[in-house]
């Protein structure tokens, strides 16, 4: 009997090659995992931070991406070694009420997450061809939804897809920083932490809230999940390499977003005051500051990140509803669950930079209800084995922790 030939191409062959080697393997999630920390939400408060605040906000974006590679860090180090995701470790160890509440939690973050997505997709269309609001959110919630539709047939490049669109999003930003005047002694004197204001504080929360993404720590401990190829049941040594690979893979990828972060900071700070009060109020600023190729790179980075997020924000959603709920769920409606909300905010008119602002704030308070679960498994020898959390790494992560649940009660304090 003749062997039958295999169908993939040699062309194919070096694809699945790239995409499986032992470095992709754990660049590839974190950089997934980095579309949440440059997804619209971040681009409504960062933009508000530099046009309203100046530098003065900068720290809080190196503190909340410096955090994020701890986070992450763990997040990924949680299903590399078992395996398994946040949300469902979460539903074993607090059954009853308590995976019920944490399961309300995580899908109120799944919905502010998608507000931010659908909102920032929306305002890029309008930006870029002049489409209402409201049109372009039912526009790109449909687009999830084909989305949706195209991986329950097997039949999306989820991968390279996001990864290409993360690189317009990141290489548009980073390019602002040519057409724009920076003060570089102010700008590393902002890296040092310094008082804020009601407004700046309010800012500072949406901004650690967009950056330390809690939708963010599902989707990574999901995402490493395909890197447990019997890492989890080998040797301490395999597994141990597998962690100072996504060690390596976290520190570039959150290195990406936070110089997109940055980047927008910086070039908002150069935009009049104005600009602070929404998105579109920025657009019309750097087009008559810097013309209209600037403008529009700023529309294309803002569409991308949308698009991008929205792409991450399905299969966050999936590992949520997967992993709390035991039991699968109509692939429309846990999609619907989230969109809805959405388009309820934008159709009785909220400003959509509010809107994006405002989601990130929620995000924020959210953001404990995924950490002290997340710091409590991996800091377990018997869940993590040889990947359990070093001390220092415990003490880092709890201060972390802190900083940001004291941010949260700053804010409710002040406000």
């Amino acid at each position: 009997m003749r062997e039958q030939r295999s169908s993939r191409t040699p062309r194919s062959r070096v694809r699945e090659a790239a995409w499986s080697g032992p470095g992709a393997r754990t660049l590839v999630p974190a950089l997934l995992a980095a579309v949440a920390y440059v997804d619209p939400g971040n681009f409504g408060v960062n933009i508000a931070a530099g046009a309203g605040h100046g530098y003065t906000l900068v720290w809080v974006v190196v503190f909340a991406s410096c955090s994020a590679m701890v986070i992450q860090h763990l997040a990924a180090k949680l299903g590399l070694a078992t395996g398994r995701s946040l949300a469902e470790h979460s539903a074993e160890r607090y059954p009853g009420i308590g995976r019920i509440l944490l399961w309300l939690q995580a899908e109120i973050v799944v919905i502010m997450t998608d507000l931010a997505e659908i909102v920032g997709g929306a305002l890029g269309l309008k930006l870029l061809f002049g489409v209402p609001v409201l049109a372009g959110a039912v526009l790109v919630s449909l687009f999830s939804l084909v989305v949706l539709a195209l991986r329950v047939h097997g039949r999306t490049h989820f991968e390279p897809i996001v990864l290409g669109l993360l690189l317009v999003i990141v290489g548009t930003l980073i390019w602002q920083l040519a057409v724009v005047d920076i003060d570089r002694v102010a700008l590393l004197r902002s890296v040092l932490p310094g008082p804020l204001d009601p407004s700046a504080a309010l800012l500072a929360v949406g901004i650690v809230g967009a950056t330390v993404m809690p939708h963010a720590l599902h989707f990574h401990s999901a995402a490493s999940r395909v890197v447990n190829d019997g890492t989890s049941a080998g040797t301490g040594g395999r597994r141990a390499l597998a962690g100072r690979r996504t060690v390596r893979s976290i520190v570039i990828a959150m290195t990406i977003a936070g110089a997109a972060n940055i980047s927008l900071v910086v070039f908002a700070a150069a935009l009049p005051p104005s600009a602070a009060e929404s998105i579109e109020a920025a657009y019309g600023a750097l087009l008559g500051q810097s013309g209209q190729l600037a403008a529009t790179m700023l529309g294309v980075a803002l569409l991308a990140s949308g698009l991008a997020a929205t792409l991450v924000g399905v299969q966050t959603g999936d590992v949520v509803m997967q992993g709390f709920g035991r039991r699968p769920v109509p692939a429309l409606v846990r999609r619907l669950i989230a969109v809805v909300p959405c388009l309820f905010v934008l159709g009785i008119g909220m400003n959509p930079t509010e809107a994006l602002v405002w989601s990130q704030v929620a995000l924020s308070f959210a953001l404990p209800g995924t950490l002290i679960p997340l710091l409590l498994f991996t800091s377990d020898r018997r869940v993590m084995g040889a990947l359990t959390n070093r001390p220092l790494t415990t003490v880092v992560a709890t201060v972390i922790t802190a900083v940001i649940v004291g941010l949260c009660a700053f804010l409710v304090v002040s406000g």
